[in-house]
C-alpha cells in the first residue's frame, strides 16, 4: 500500500501521510517530522496492535520501516522486545514511538 503513495511524488508528504491514514484505518494516529533528516513516522492503533510506519526521503529514492506490536503485552515481554529492538541498534525514541510507550521507560527497561 505504502509503495502506491510514493508514486505520486507531486504530493507533499502531509498529504501522503493523510491519505495513508485514510487507507488504513489506524485509531489514536501521531506523526512525527524531522525535516533535518527527511524523516515522518506515522503511530497509531488497530486491533490490538500499534503500527509504525517510518519513510526517510534519501537523495534519490525513500527508505521505508513498518513495525506492528501486539498493545498490552506483560511487562516482561515488553522488556524482552525492548531489548530486542536495542541490540538492532533503535534508539530509544524510534523503539519508543514503535510500542507506544515513553522514552523514559523504554531507558528504565533497557536497563533491566
Amino acid at each position: 500500500m505504502i509503495n502506491e503513495l510514493r508514486k505520486h511524488d507531486k504530493r507533499s508528504q502531509l498529504e501522503l501521510v493523510r491519505e495513508f491514514v485514510d487507507l488504513t484505518g489506524l485509531d489514536d494516529t501521531k506523526m512525527m517530522i524531522n525535516s533535518k533528516t527527511g524523516t515522518v513516522s506515522i503511530t497509531g492503533r488497530k486491533n490490538g496492535y500499534q503500527y509504525t510506519t517510518t519513510m526517510q526521503q534519501e537523495k534519490h529514492g525513500q527508505i521505508v520501516k513498518n513495525s506492528s506490536f501486539e498493545i498490552n503485552v506483560g511487562k516482561d515481554a515488553l522488556i524482552e522486545q525492548i531489548k530486542e529492538l536495542r541490540r538492532q541498534g533503535y534508539k530509544q525514541l524510534e523503539i519508543a514511538d514503535m510500542l507506544g510507550i515513553s522514552q523514559s521507560l523504554v531507558s528504565k527497561y533497557s536497563r533491566m
